[in-house]
């Protein structure tokens, strides 16, 4: 009879040593603001009929077209007109001034803003049609290529 007893209190002395234990895993991460900008087209610069302005809004010109995708909405866009061309023929930077316009639907709306007056931008998909003018003071601009890049900033 003694080994019965025996065995029944070794088992229950093994299953009182048993211990649970438990730690806790954190994990963690970080979501930046994050503002996107795809130039969906360049613009084309229509001439006048007196070759004094090229611009977006003559004959045969066309906006530029960019997708602005903002995380939040702390932040702003502008659209900054050149000071001279990238390109242009002999001549052709001279007496020159520029004036970049720009208007967005989508998350943001504006209409005809100035491009260096800033406009905040909503969360979500913006986009943004651009227009741009360069205007000669002094005579025509010359026959030739003319190539100008507006600066689109998202901050």
């Amino acid at each position: 009879m003694k080994k019965p007893l025996l065995i029944a209190a070794m088992l229950t002395v093994s299953a009182g040593a048993a211990s649970a234990a438990s730690e806790t895993m954190t994990f963690t991460g970080t979501v930046s603001a994050t503002c996107q900008i795809t130039i969906d087209s360049g613009g084309v610069l229509g001439a006048s009929a007196d070759l004094r302005p090229l611009s977006t809004t003559e004959a045969g010109g066309a906006a530029g077209t960019a997708t602005i995708q903002a995380s939040d909405s702390s932040f702003q866009v502008t659209a900054v007109a050149p000071a001279s061309f990238t390109s242009a023929p002999a001549g052709g930077n001279t007496g020159v001034t520029f004036a970049a316009l720009y208007s967005a639907s989508g998350a943001t709306t504006a209409t005809e803003v100035d491009g260096s007056v800033p406009t905040a931008l909503e969360a979500g998909l913006t986009n943004l049609s651009v227009d741009l003018e360069a205007t000669k003071s002094d005579g025509a601009f010359p026959a030739g290529e003319y190539s100008a890049d507006v600066t689109i900033t998202c901050e």
